[in-house]
C-alpha cells in the first residue's frame, strides 16, 4: 500500500490589462495547467497536472465614441447685407451732397420727398434704409434671369442700392454675363464701378471689394 501524497501547489495567476473599470463586472474562471512534483517514499520525482480555478475579471474593450461636431451658425446674410450698407452709406441726419452731387440725407437716401425734409432721426432714417433695400432687392430678382445665392443676391442688392438699376442692367446683361450664365463675369466687372463725380474713389473702391467678397460667400467680412 502506498503511503500518503502530500501535494503542494503552487498557482500562478493570470493578470489582465487593465482599463477603467465598468459600474458592473462578470467573473470568468479560466483553466490552467500548473505542474507539481510528487514524491512517493521510493523518491522518484514525477510530475502530475493539478487543474486550478484562476479567477479573472472580464472586461469588455473600451468603445471610442467620437464627439458630434457641431455645426457652424448659419450666416444671417441680410444683417452682413445691412451692416455692410449702413457702415458705407453713413448716417446724416441732416441733407446734404454726395460726391456725385447728389442731394442726400440718413443712410443714403435720395428720395427727394424725404431730403426736403431737412432733418431725419436715426431710427427713422433705419427704417427707411430697411423699406428700400426690400424694393431694391425685388427689383434686382426680376432682373436677374440666373439662380442666385442669398449672399449673391444681397451683393447685387448693394451695388444696385448704391449704382442703380441701369448699372445693375450693365453688369448682368450681354455676351459673356451673368444672365448669360457667366457668373465670373461679376468679378471682373463690378470692381469697375469705382467713380463718382468723374474721379475713382477709395471709399467706392472699398465698397465694390466688399460686395465681392459677399457675392463670394465670405461671411466674416471687413470694410
Amino acid at each position: 500500500m502506498k503511503a500518503p501524497i502530500i501535494v503542494s501547489v503552487i498557482g500562478f495567476l493570470g493578470i489582465t490589462g487593465y482599463c477603467m473599470p465598468k459600474s458592473t463586472h462578470e467573473v470568468v474562471y479560466k483553466e490552467i495547467e500548473v505542474p507539481v512534483e510528487v514524491k512517493e517514499y521510493i523518491m522518484v520525482p514525477y510530475e502530475v497536472p493539478v487543474i486550478i480555478e484562476v479567477p479573472q475579471l472580464y472586461i469588455e474593450e473600451p468603445v471610442l465614441v467620437r464627439p458630434k461636431l457641431r455645426e457652424g451658425a448659419p450666416v444671417d446674410w441680410d444683417r452682413v447685407m445691412m451692416d455692410g450698407i449702413k457702415y458705407f452709406e453713413g448716417y446724416k441726419s441732416k441733407k446734404y451732397y454726395c460726391c456725385a452731387g447728389v442731394a442726400t440725407i440718413g443712410y443714403g437716401c435720395t428720395d427727394k420727398t424725404i431730403v426736403n425734409k431737412g432733418s431725419l432721426s436715426k431710427a427713422s432714417a433705419q427704417r427707411i434704409l430697411s423699406e428700400e433695400i426690400k424694393n431694391v432687392r425685388d427689383r434686382v430678382r426680376r432682373a436677374v434671369t440666373v439662380d442666385l445665392t442669398h449672399n449673391q443676391l444681397n451683393a447685387l442688392t448693394s451695388f444696385t442700392f448704391n449704382c442703380g438699376m441701369t448699372n445693375l442692367n450693365n453688369l448682368i446683361t450681354g455676351k459673356d454675363r451673368l444672365n448669360s450664365g457667366n457668373y465670373k463675369s461679376i468679378e471682373k466687372i463690378l470692381p469697375m464701378y469705382r467713380k463718382a463725380g468723374g474721379k475713382v474713389r477709395e471709399g467706392l473702391e472699398r465698397r465694390r471689394a466688399w460686395e465681392l467678397r459677399l457675392w463670394n460667400g465670405e461671411a466674416n467680412l471687413s470694410y
